[in-house]
């Protein structure tokens, strides 16, 4: 009897090795929820440490955002039978870039842990990414370099359940038919506002006095889906310093309201 129960021990033993250790990375893509909005392409690796050649951000057929993938489990989390994995990300830049412009690539990097139920859950995630990949519009699109850290993300059931975070917009440009609006630097934060969308809030009023170049104060809100629509409303006031022909622009975009004040309000045509 002993015997027998040293051989079992040693097949149990030996099954959490290859499972934990052997197991091809192949096996990830098992284990993920079948509506999550990813596409897992060139898989390498084991289940303990392996890479993405191509991973994609998709929604209703569109690729959000698309790059490298890499991971390294956490042993002990193994053990409270929810794994959490160290997540690389490198892009691969957009593919609809405009024509004749350089692909911008960009990373990010952070834990995402996935429970039983299959519901998940990323923290700590600090990202560097090209402004552009933050709005899809045939209208306008973004310059600069969107930097900062998501404290929280949980997805549960193909819904958007929670989100936090905050960082800075640097070099920030909106750029567009005959606009080009420099804005130097803009703190922002993030939060979830409905199962499907994400508010983003902007307001540079505390650096006004620090970038003497700052053309506005802007104070924004936008909405953003994920199926990638979005809807901006701002308050934008002119400083000493903003250039008549911005203001000659606001005055054509923007609704004025005295004292230098405008308001803006954009919406995707989607």
């Amino acid at each position: 009897m002993r015997s027998t129960g040293k051989v079992l021990l040693l097949v149990l033993a030996s099954t959490l090795v290859w499972i934990v250790v052997l197991a091809p990375a192949s096996v990830v893509t098992r284990g993920l929820p079948a509506n999550l909005p990813l596409v897992l392409q060139g898989i390498s690796g084991t289940l303990w440490s392996g890479s993405v050649a191509r991973a994609a951000l998709t929604q209703h057929g569109q690729v959000l955002v698309q790059g490298r993938l890499t991971w390294r489990v956490r042993p002990l989390s193994l053990l409270h039978l929810s794994p959490c994995v160290e997540l690389g990300f490198i892009t691969s830049g957009l593919s609809s870039a405009p024509a004749g412009s350089a692909a911008q690539s960009g990373s990010a990097a952070g834990i995402a842990c996935m429970s039983i139920g299959g519901d998940v859950a990323l923290h700590d995630i600090n990202f560097d990414l090209p402004a552009e990949y933050f709005l899809r519009s045939g209208e306008l699109r973004l310059g600069g370099v969107v930097s900062g850290r998501v404290s929280s993300l949980t997805w549960q059931s193909g819904a958007l359940t929670a989100l936090s975070g905050d960082g800075l917009w640097s070099d920030a440009r909106i750029l567009g038919n005959e606009v080009d609006i420099a804005l130097q630097t803009l703190p922002f934060v993030v939060h979830r506002e409905s199962d499907d969308s994400i508010l983003v809030q902007i307001d540079n009023s505390d650096l006004l006095g620090q970038q003497v170049d700052t053309p506005l104060h802007v104070s924004l809100q936008t909405t953003l889906s994920l199926d990638g629509s979005f809807h901006s409303r701002a308050k934008l006031t002119v400083q000493s310093q903003t250039p008549d022909s911005l203001v000659g622009l606001l005055d054509v975009m923007a609704e004025p309201h005295g004292a230098g004040l405008y308001k803006l309000e954009i919406r995707s045509q989607h």
